[in-house]
């Protein structure tokens, strides 16, 4: 499957966009290409993360100079040194719904993404609900204990709509269950942020069978890159036509070409892997398939490991509902691996924990082989449930912690 031809960037488009950005920061990554009159978008270094924090100060001056407003958002870090990214004030929501737009005049949506501390996607769909002339009930993330308390307000509005990352709805879909209560009766689910994982696909389905999935893809330094719908896979997207899309190895590296654009995402590596296929939904022209994060490996008692060959190998215990991985001291001498595994309900947690250890040990290379002179340094645990990141409501599969760290959110349960 070959690059779509709708995106292809002439030497004209690629000289314009180098032109936008060398300067500050960045100026001397883009001057072996002055003098050229039309640059093959190949000949423009790849940026990375690092490449993106060094060109903020370029950044917000650029954001100072623009003729409309800007958001700064972040995108990942700590709280003492966020990851920090500009984005005009419209956020683009009238392009993106000129592409994607499940909502119409008379839906009223439940917004459950995470307002406040940086976080973008609240307020983009917030947007999208106003643009949209729809209402917008902008709730945010809600306590598990006060769910039930909300969801009888929330009904009482008619909610016909859900955003939020695949983590939340799954959630409130347990939640409602163990509550023994329907889930509000969505006609439409938005979602956005992380990958919608098999067992929450299958939960929702089971619960909402009626209910209708649409994704988005992106990153806050790209912004919306592609998005699905009615017939579509969930791990695949249609890119809009102003982020165009290499693959290198199978690396994803965006470049954003629109004139709004405030960030430097010249063949930005946003750090996923991908393939292009035909999506099953028929619409013409390849679309982007996200295979998930482009470095992976980890290096743990001397051999190198991926967090999704362990979590596969987990998987494939039947009774196994989600996983997570934990680098405890990772690099110490003392370091381990904890391994949180969600169980269906009415499992012999005992017997579950012992055969997912079993089958992890045995079927990622050498794993057992190196845990065997150290048992201690890798454990199973059955939790409630898996850690959801506080400030972006995504259960990430990986996580690093410190021995020593005994916070109540590392017990599984928070």
């Amino acid at each position: 499957m070959t690059q779509p031809d709708h995106t292809t960037l002439t030497g004209e488009q690629v000289r314009a966009l180098v032109d936008r950005y060398a300067s500050g920061p960045l100026a001397e990554a883009y001057a072996h290409l002055d003098g050229v009159a039309e640059p093959a978008l190949t000949e423009v270094p790849v940026l990375t993360k690092d490449d993106f924090r060094a060109a903020l100060p370029g950044t917000v001056a650029r954001a100072r100079d623009a003729r409309f407003g800007s958001l700064v958002y972040a995108s990942g870090g700590t709280t003492a040194s966020p990851k920090l990214s500009l984005i005009p004030s419209h956020m683009f929501v009238r392009d993106v719904a000129a592409h994607w737009n499940p909502l119409t005049a008379d839906d009223v949506l439940l917004n459950y993404d995470t307002p406040g501390l940086l976080s973008s996607a609240h307020n983009f769909f917030n947007g999208l609900a106003e643009f949209t002339g729809a209402v917008s009930v902008p709730l945010g993330a809600v306590d598990d204990e006060r769910v039930p308390a909300w969801l009888d307000t929330v009904e009482s509005l008619g909610v016909t709509a859900f955003n939020g990352t695949q983590s939340q709805i799954a959630q409130l879909v347990r939640l409602c269950a163990a509550a023994g209560r329907k889930p509000p009766a969505f006609r439409k689910v938005l979602w956005n942020g992380e990958a919608f994982s098999a067992s929450a696909a299958a939960l929702v389905r089971e619960q909402l069978p009626d209910t209708e999935l649409h994704g988005i893809y992106g990153s806050t330094e790209t912004w919306v890159i592609g998005h699905n719908g009615l017939g579509c896979d969930l791990d695949t997207f249609h890119v809009l036509p102003y982020q165009h899309i290499e693959l290198d190895e199978g690396m994803i590296l965006v470049t954003n070409t629109h004139p709004d654009c405030l960030n430097p995402v010249l063949r930005y590596r946003i750090g996923d892997r991908g393939t292009w296929v035909d999506c099953p939904c028929g619409r013409p022209g390849p679309a982007l398939r996200v295979h998930g994060r482009d470095d992976p490996q980890l290096k743990f008692l001397s051999i190198l490991v991926t967090p999704q060959e362990v979590a596969g190998a987990a998987h494939a215990v039947p009774a196994v509902t989600g996983v997570q991985v934990v680098m405890v001291d990772h690099g110490a001498a003392e370091e381990r691996m904890e391994l949180l595994v969600t169980l269906a309900p009415g499992t012999d947690t005992d017997g579950a924990v012992a055969e997912v250890r079993h089958r992890v040990l045995t079927d990622v290379y050498r794993l057992g082989f190196e845990v065997a002179a150290v048992p201690q340094a890798f454990e199973v645990r059955a939790v409630e449930r898996l850690w959801v990141n506080p400030r972006s409501n995504k259960t990430p599969l990986l996580r690093h912690r410190s021995g020593s760290d005994t916070e109540e959110t590392w017990n599984g349960n928070a």
